[in-house]
């Protein structure tokens, strides 16, 4: 097969490789929508690349994605921006993922078109997947480029970074990792009355956490990245831990988000994809501007029923319509899910198991997690158990010391 794009001809091997760049440049020169302006009031409608800067950075895009499509990880590193490669301990690491993750696997690769972006340094070239021979073809993350001394490199390798998605049917190369999965809620200035006050943590009880986390040593990772080092041996922080915030609540953007921005900490949001734009719940619009800062957002069903009580086509509509709505409006893979009530893992029976576990799979799901795996609390993630992670609930009012115990058997002093 040949990649032709911009008069020039690649051969490709072991990669089939399909790039779609009809009208890229069309795009490019067409006024953006205008909240993607930097200045909302600027008459001229200028683009925010020019063209000649959108044809440099689809050049570079479509280098990088040919030297995957010929198993030229060295060139692909080469592409790389200082703060990319800065996420590796070198060429050699970053080489490595990607023979253990695509070495084997021969997938076709369509590069979009430029995506006009609110800083004129940045170029975001929409990427999708496919197996041949598969009719599923998974979309995103997109390939990000960013101008630096007036030239252009690769800043987020998209699915070939560390965010990219689980392909085909892997096994374990690493078949346990030590990462805690923290339970939240509620974030709010202060705890309500009643019931929700165990569900809900303050910020500044957040805030304590976050800090003795940092201080502690532990870096926030996503699921995705959980499970490319449980296939592909990706270099995981010594301490990694990952953030869940269960049911997409309003108060997440509103006051866990900018506590997790300003410390440097990510964030796994399981999404009631029924429930987003309704009273109390995120937005859409607020769902995609997280997802592109990097929040990670995997399914929590469509309505929150508990699937151990649910027939056959309830669970499968639930499973994979939630599915689909977060991958349509959020143009990012979706391969996680998180159990509403934890069921049928609480109080379900087997049959109720084996059912939600073939749809899973059959929708599409590389992992899923429980609710409260204790006390005592699991930290210790297994391979074999994909979709029965465990995870470690916050509560309202504890003390950073009881958060720190559930945490580490032997915790530092706060």
């Amino acid at each position: 097969m040949e990649l032709r794009a911009a008069g020039r001809v690649f051969q490709l091997w072991r990669l089939a490789l399909v790039i779609a760049v009809s009208g890229v440049l069309a795009s490019c020169s067409s006024d953006p929508p205008p909240e993607l302006l930097p200045n909302k009031g600027t008459p001229s409608g200028r683009p925010v690349v020019a063209e000649d800067e959108a044809e440099d950075a689809l050049g570079v895009a479509q280098a990088f994605v040919a030297a995957a499509a010929d198993e030229k990880y060295d060139r692909m590193w080469d592409l790389l921006a200082p703060e990319a490669g800065s996420q590796w301990a070198g060429k050699e690491q970053f080489v490595a993922f990607l023979e253990a993750k695509f070495g084997a696997t021969k997938l076709d690769f369509d590069l979009g078109r430029l995506e006009p972006q609110a800083d004129g340094s940045l170029a975001r070239f929409p990427i999708s997947l496919r197996i041949p021979g598969d009719d599923v073809r998974i979309v995103g993350p997109p390939l990000v480029l960013i101008q630096n001394d007036e030239s252009w490199a690769v800043s987020d390798s998209g699915p070939f970074g560390r965010n990219g998605p689980i392909v085909g049917s892997p096994a374990p190369i690493r078949p346990e990792i030590d990462v805690p999965i923290l339970i939240y809620h509620h974030v709010a200035s202060q705890l309500p009355a009643g019931s929700e006050a165990f569900n809900t943590v303050t910020t500044e009880a957040f805030a304590r956490q976050l800090q003795w986390l940092a201080d502690t040593g532990y870096v926030s990772i996503h699921l995705t990245e959980l499970f490319n080092a449980f296939y592909y041996d990706l270099p995981l922080p010594s301490k990694p831990v990952i953030l869940v915030f269960d049911d997409s609540y309003a108060d997440f953007y509103d006051q866990a988000f900018p506590l997790l921005r300003d410390r440097g900490f990510s964030a796994t949001v399981a999404a009631i994809t029924g429930a987003i734009d309704h009273p109390g719940y995120l937005t859409w619009d607020e769902a995609r501007a997280m997802s592109a800062a990097g929040i990670e957002f995997v399914s929590h069903t469509v309505s929150h029923g508990n699937l151990a009580a649910a027939s056959r086509d309830e669970a499968r509509s639930e499973l994979a319509d939630s599915r689909r709505a977060l991958e349509e409006k959020l143009a990012l893979p979706v391969q996680f899910f998180v159990y509403p009530y934890g069921e049928p893992f609480t109080s379900g029976s087997p049959e109720a198991r084996e059912m939600v576990l073939a749809l899973l799979r059959e929708s599409g799901y590389a992992g899923a997690l429980t609710t409260s795996s204790g006390p005592p609390y699991i930290s210790l993630q297994e391979a074999d158990a994909p979709y029965q992670l465990d995870r470690i609930p916050v509560s309202g009012g504890e003390s950073v010391a009881r958060f720190a115990a559930s945490i580490e058997a032997n915790p530092p002093a706060p």
